[in-house]
């Protein structure tokens, strides 16, 4: 999937429902004007993802059950599709970090909680990038 134009959307994938509405809300504090659109696992993120005709940038959680934010990565990757993705996580082990970045759509791996200054360089990369290549 290519990925032209600036993305005006934004894809929350994480099972925690509180840690989507204080994303969103602080995407929308932040001044974010394009589509918010949630995912409770990672299953319904591909769903949405591989469905959509829109371009979505990811904020992803790493840990959750069914499908892992890992197991999204990878399944994305299999099936050729590459939307920016932050990965987002309480985990601040190197390890876990490590291996988030060893994807190639993988833009940030930032520590929750996530304040108005994370969300902010979410919001910048959505505005100053202009295409994406799958």
């Amino acid at each position: 999937m290519a990925y032209s134009n600036t993305p005006k959307n934004i894809l929350i994938i994480d099972d925690d429902p509180i840690a989507r509405m204080l994303a969103k809300r602080n995407l929308e504090i932040a001044g974010f004007k394009g589509s918010i659109v949630t995912a409770e696992n990672g299953i319904m993120g591909y769903e949405i993802i591989s469905n959509s005709k829109q371009d979505y940038v990811l904020m992803l959680d790493f840990h959750m059950p069914e499908l892992d934010g890992l197991g999204l990565l990878k399944k994305l990757q299999v099936n050729s599709f590459s939307p920016p993705v932050f990965m987002l996580s309480s985990s601040i082990l190197s390890k876990n970090k490590n291996e988030c970045l060893s994807f190639e759509c993988v833009q940030e791996y930032l520590v929750k909680p996530i304040d108005q200054l994370k969300t902010k360089t979410i919001i910048d990369f959505v505005h100053s990038t202009t295409h994406f290549q799958s």
